[in-house]
């Protein structure tokens, strides 16, 4: 699901910090009218999402599953940097991407249910259709989704039967019976967002099953560890001092400081990941398997 990416109260400390390696003085607000501390929250941010996007352990994950919606689609949250298909035997026939698709929802129907004697009756209800009492077969309404599901259908006018937008139209029952009528929705707003393609079969349609994918998260500020935090703060820092001051020496300094937290980043990355010289961490499946004499003349 998607989660927030900035934290203006707990990124305050590490704007200062910027503006400090600068000799700027701190600030007790993130005021973006000052340019000083609106290019250093931008440089953090920026920084941040670069950093992230290197993948470490703390924000990537390997055989996530990700589950098609009802129309087949899988739409990728707004906090992922990166995302490939896992390597298995299941997603051998297929070859995913990123982009941003158009995609229309699936045709659903419902019931009409106050389409009595008469023709039916005005006004509109959630959760149900209605109809107004004008009788015959060419009612259009207004339809309503949120989720997928049909929550308040509006009559609009009597007219020719047509498809524009979230406008339906249905065949109204003729006067005086009392035989519910029921309606297709044969289209509804096209919904434009990222969304995985399968560059193998040309389409962005995955079916019913699970897809396992490698993915990596973008992260709130409070959600990224300590020893990463001081690297991207140090690289913003390293930035900033190019961007406002222009001082070769400080520069140089700054990308000095940079360099070491970067070598305890790394450090952090190494405990936390339990690398082994065999390939990935222990326990996932494509971990390294080394050679093995006795299976030389296996075939």
């Amino acid at each position: 699901m998607p989660f927030p990416t900035t934290n203006a109260t707990q990124e305050l400390p590490a704007i200062n910090q910027i503006l400090a390696s600068c000799g700027q003085a701190p600030v007790t607000t993130l005021d973006q009218t000052n340019p000083e501390v609106a290019i250093a929250y931008e440089t953090l941010l920026q920084v941040s999402r670069e950093v992230q996007g290197e993948g470490w352990t703390f924000n990537k994950e390997v055989h996530y599953s990700l589950k098609p919606n009802v129309d087949e689609y899988i739409l990728i949250p707004n906090n992922v940097l990166q995302i490939t298909l896992t390597d298995n035997s299941a997603n051998h026939d297929h070859d995913g991407v990123r982009r941003s698709g158009q995609y229309t929802r699936k045709a659903k129907s419902f019931n009409i249910t106050n389409n009595g004697g008469g023709g039916g009756t005005d006004g509109t209800l959630t959760g149900i259709a209605t109809s107004n009492n004008n009788a015959g077969s060419g009612l259009t309404v207004i339809l309503t989704i949120k989720n997928n599901v049909v929550t308040k259908i509006q009559p609009d006018v009597v007219g020719l039967n047509y498809v524009k937008g979230d406008i339906i139209t249905i065949d109204k029952a003729l006067s005086g019976t009392t035989v519910n009528v029921v309606a297709t929705i044969s289209e509804t707003s096209p919904v434009t967002a990222p969304m995985l393609y399968d560059r193998y079969n040309h389409t962005y349609k995955w079916g019913t099953d699970s897809i396992d994918v490698d993915i990596t998260w973008l992260y709130d500020w409070v959600d990224i560890p300590g020893p990463i935090q001081d690297f991207i703060t140090a690289r913003a820092a390293t930035l900033v001092s190019s961007r406002i001051v222009g001082d070769p020496n400080q520069y140089q300094a700054l990308q000095q400081h940079e360099a070491y937290t970067r070598t305890i980043a790394v450090e952090y990355e190494t405990n936390q990941g339990e690398y082994t010289f065999f390939g990935t961490p222990p326990g996932q499946l494509d971990s390294y398997t080394s050679y093995k004499p006795y299976q030389v003349l296996q075939r």
